[in-house]
């Protein structure tokens, strides 16, 4: 790999592109820090699909270890058997809370909690 500076590219830019058309891969800085790759078509496509295919394996990966946390937390905290679903036992809480702030704004005294919370 050639690496020149961007007055260099500038003024060879013709030779440049026939160099890396040819398969070389050139790096250009600009004040000592890499700015850019020239190479070829190929060299670029090729790279842009490893590129692609990697992504998608650490998406895939992903995928399944979020599938193995899943079943984690299903195993670690599953679900009560009290026959009701998560929207029923919400709507029950959201009841019961009401009942309670109408009881304190009555001055009645709180009702007992019979029911245990459910995560």
């Amino acid at each position: 790999m050639r690496t020149i500076t961007a007055t260099e590219l500038r003024m060879k830019l013709g030779e440049i592109l026939d160099a890396a058309s040819a398969g070389e891969k050139i790096l250009v800085e600009r004040d000592h820090k890499p700015l850019v790759y020239v190479l070829s078509v190929e060299a670029g496509q090729a790279t842009m699909e490893t590129d692609r295919k990697e992504k998608i394996e650490r998406q895939l990966a992903a995928l399944d270890r979020l599938v193995e946390f899943g079943k984690e937390m299903r195993e670690k905290y599953p679900e009560p058997d009290d026959g009701l679903t998560y929207v029923e036992w919400r709507r029950q809480e959201y009841e019961r809370r009401d009942e309670k702030i109408s009881r304190a704004a009555a001055g009645l005294p709180p009702l007992g909690d019979d029911i245990e919370p459910r995560p």
